[in-house]
């Protein structure tokens, strides 16, 4: 199980250099650098290619959101926060919390806006838009060209860039992965999918001794010990919780484990 991490942090690293390199150096570094924008969601559905789509909507019924914990070069910027928290927020670092109901309006939004027309919200919430707006601060020809048809110039862009830089830092920080939970339309609809998908994390009742440390690692806050509970709907495949669990007790299998009352826990 532990594997799976390496494998995560592998795919991530992959894809989260060729975003970079695409956005902040352009297609010219490498010929390869071009397939970079073609494995996301959003910009392979706009060149109508829908290679992307195609790919990842079967690989999240079938696993849950591994495009977010691997490929989505916003999600693997936030995961370069981690360490940094780690040495300023000794354990736990994060607990379970509700799932918010705000991602849903925002995956309205979102889609309400795609439907009429309306790109700058899009320009704004979507992850790859946000990269190719930072990555216009340092090369001003990343810049979606939207921006300059909204009529407000891609310098708004290359501020929004700077300001969702920040703000993802932050909240990334303080609250691990609330951003890819709360305001990225993307993860939240493949959220939904995800919640259905064949194969979850799941905990053991029978193993689980109640320890705690995969709840006090989960970047999205999506697992609750003390009921046996992963929500699934959040979780991002990180298999930060499957590295630390001794007992073997948290796994990455096909279906769900019964969830258990709080009075019937292990001591």
């Amino acid at each position: 199980m532990r594997r799976l991490k390496v494998i995560r942090i592998f795919l991530a690293t992959l894809f989260f250099v060729a975003a970079v390199a695409y956005l902040f150096i352009g297609p010219q570094v490498n010929p390869m650098a071009v397939v970079a924008p073609r494995t996301q969601i959003i910009p392979s559905a706009i060149a109508i290619s829908l290679g992307a789509i195609l790919v990842w909507l079967p690989a999240t019924f079938l696993f849950g959101r591994v495009y977010c914990s691997s490929v989505c070069p916003v999600g693997t910027l936030q995961d370069l926060i981690l360490p940094i928290r780690k040495k300023f927020h000794p354990s736990p670092l994060f607990r379970w919390k509700k799932t918010s109901p705000v991602r849903y309006f925002v995956a309205a939004a979102y889609l309400i806006c795609l439907l009429a027309g309306v790109t700058i919200v899009p320009l704004i919430i979507e992850p790859w838009n946000i990269m190719r707006n930072i990555a216009a601060s340092v090369r001003p020809e990343a810049i979606n060209p939207k921006w300059i048809t909204l009529g407000i110039g891609s310098l708004t862009g290359i501020l929004a860039g700077i300001a969702s830089l920040i703000l993802i830092l932050l909240v990334s920080f303080f609250f691990g992965r609330d951003f890819c939970n709360t305001a990225c339309p993307i993860g939240t609809g493949l959220g939904i999918l995800s919640n259905a998908s064949l194969y979850q994390i799941a905990i053991d009742p029978d193993k689980c001794t109640g320890c705690l440390k995969c709840e006090d690692i989960c970047p999205a806050s999506c697992i609750k010990v003390t009921t046996r509970q992963v929500d699934n709907t959040r979780c991002i495949r990180c298999f930060e919780c499957l590295s630390v669990c001794e007992d073997d007790a948290i796994r990455f299998q096909s279906g769900r484990n019964r969830r258990i009352d709080p009075l019937l826990q292990k001591s």
